[in-house]
């Protein structure tokens, strides 16, 4: 026996069971689509301070170990997780970019803007006069949606040596923690989030290791 469906116009007409089962069941498949693991990417491009200065003549500037930096899957690395309400995953959130890359990235503009020549090389010279070695990096992104807000947790870890006239000075260890919510401009939150941990992580950075590579 067939369903009696008003319409909005005031007409009435019956509908099949099959073809209430054809409404019904496409409704119910995207409900279910809706709670499926779906990863976010973040395709960032570090913005720098322009804080940085005091810096002359050559930097040299080394990566380490990238198997050290994150977490790699099919080219892509997994820097974080998005959660709803119930704090349950969600799915991932990933990077065409290794954490290392990223802050490579950051390290070399932030240092040009201090004022160094920035050379990106695969190991530091012997007997290399100003240098910076980062040894290993990490990046944890977390997003958790809410009903009328998101919230975003950013940390970023970063173990560096500084070097002068080919000695390391000492291994210094930094780290940033960055948390927000946001009702507008979900899409660009993530975003938001890391660059401005990042950002007020290299103020620091900058500040202090160009004091120390250049001291007499």
């Amino acid at each position: 026996m067939g369903k009696v469906i008003s319409t909005a116009a005031g007409k009435i007409f019956k509908l099949g069971s099959n073809a209430v089962l054809n409404l019904i069941i496409p409704a119910i498949v995207l409900l279910l689509s809706g709670c499926a693991s779906v990863d976010k990417n973040v395709n960032f491009l570090y913005q720098p301070t322009a804080f940085g200065s005091g810096g002359s003549g050559d930097l040299y500037l080394s990566a380490g170990d990238q198997s050290a930096s994150g977490k790699a899957t099919s080219a892509q690395w997994v820097i974080g997780e998005t959660k709803n309400s119930k704090g349950e995953n969600t799915g991932n959130i990933i990077s065409v970019r290794s954490p290392m890359d990223i802050v490579m990235d950051a390290f070399t503009r932030e240092f040009k803007g201090a004022g160094y020549n920035v050379v990106p090389v695969n190991a530091l010279p012997a007997g290399v006069a100003k240098g910076i070695r980062l040894n290993s990096v990490a990046i944890e992104l977390e997003e958790v949606n809410k009903l009328y807000k998101i919230e975003a947790k950013c940390t970023v870890k970063i173990a560096l040596e500084p070097w002068r006239n080919g000695t390391a000075i000492k291994t210094l260890n930094y780290e940033n923690s960055y948390t927000d919510s946001t009702l507008i401009d979900r899409d660009l939150f993530l975003l938001k989030s890391l660059q401005t941990t990042l950002q007020e992580l290299m103020a620091r950075v900058v500040r202090e290791v160009t004091v120390m590579i250049e001291q007499k």
